[in-house]
């Protein structure tokens, strides 16, 4: 989503009563806050969320697919306790249709992420077939997985690739996407 139309979801958003904006400090940006009618809302759209990952979406294909939209879901879904003492830095390069490249830098706080290299020392290169990894981080195929059929490459230390996959916890629409998948692979045999 382009800032723009960002910018102009979330003023339509605020006009709603949905988020309140919190002015930053000087120098820095602001950010947004649910309202007591946005928290409200927040069962109903994860309803629809999970009504959606178990009966709309399938497996991703090179269209539903967008390397930079995939590590920004990477350093969303880190989990800061399962991370590296000290700050590492992780280029992931994905490959395919709409691969990408980008930086993940992990400390112990939390993740931040760069489109640019930043000239930080990297820890750990990864390079994946992004449909792949998507499948992964959408909780349809187990990291080992990746791995064993070559759609995940690592150089760097072998501790840190072993516990990469450890740093980060699935959609919270795995289990209705893998129900979904299991019901289309036995509706495909009963045919």
């Amino acid at each position: 989503m382009s800032r723009t139309l960002l910018a102009q979801r979330l003023r339509q958003l605020e006009r709603l009563g949905l988020v309140n904006r919190i002015a930053g400090d000087p120098g820095r940006s602001g950010h947004y806050e649910l309202t007591d009618a946005g928290n409200a809302l927040s069962p109903i759209v994860w309803a629809i969320g999970h009504w959606a990952a178990e009966w709309v979406f399938g497996e991703p294909t090179d269209a539903d697919c967008d390397g930079l939209s995939l590590i920004w879901r990477l350093h969303q879904r880190v989990i800061p306790s399962k991370l590296p003492d000290s700050r590492t830095v992780v280029h992931v390069v994905l490959t395919g249709t709409n691969g990408a490249e980008g930086w993940l830098e992990l400390e112990p706080a939390g993740a931040s992420v760069c489109r640019d290299d930043q000239g930080h020392d990297v820890d750990l290169e990864l390079e994946a077939d992004m449909v792949h990894m998507h499948r992964w981080l959408a909780g349809l195929a187990p990291f080992r997985e990746l791995v064993a059929n070559d759609h995940v490459r690592f150089a760097g230390p072998a501790r840190l690739a072993r516990a990469f996959p450890t740093w980060f916890y699935p959609t919270p629409f795995a289990d209705d996407l893998r129900r979904a998948k299991r019901r289309q692979r036995s509706l495909s045999v009963a045919s």
